[in-house]
């Protein structure tokens, strides 16, 4: 599944989930906010998936960092890596995110766009 169309995927099936917030796409990430307070002003950012993991195993370590930075710096947002069903180290990815508890969980998306939570995130 090809980076542009994990994205409208993912942004589809956020909007699903969380009908009332704002999702922004930034890059290689999906962000969820939500209003604060009722207040069209205020937002505080309530999910985040990356939605980039290469197929390099190098590189695969390099975003489990980003995410564990990524989550712990806006306060334990719920953070997920998001990854097609046949990316080659998803057994080795499940076995990282299940094994330890990080506050990182992961989503892998179907040929035909089902998405599906594998691992929840452990976050406090």
């Amino acid at each position: 599944m090809v980076d542009g169309k994990i994205s409208e995927v993912l942004s589809k099936w956020l909007s699903s989930l969380f009908p009332t917030s704002i999702i922004r796409s930034e890059e290689d990430k999906l962000e969820v906010y939500e209003v604060e307070d009722g207040y069209s002003i205020g937002y505080r950012m309530a999910y985040c998936v990356m939605t980039k993991c290469d197929y390099e195993i190098h590189d695969c370590y390099r975003n489990l960092g980003q995410c564990i930075v990524y989550c712990i710096e806006n306060g334990f947002v719920p953070t997920y890596i998001a990854i097609p069903e046949d990316y080659p180290h998803l057994k080795r990815l499940e076995k990282i995110l299940s094994v330890i508890n990080l506050p990182i969980g992961l989503i892998t998306l179907s040929p035909d766009g089902q998405v599906k939570v594998a691992v929840k995130p452990h976050v406090p």
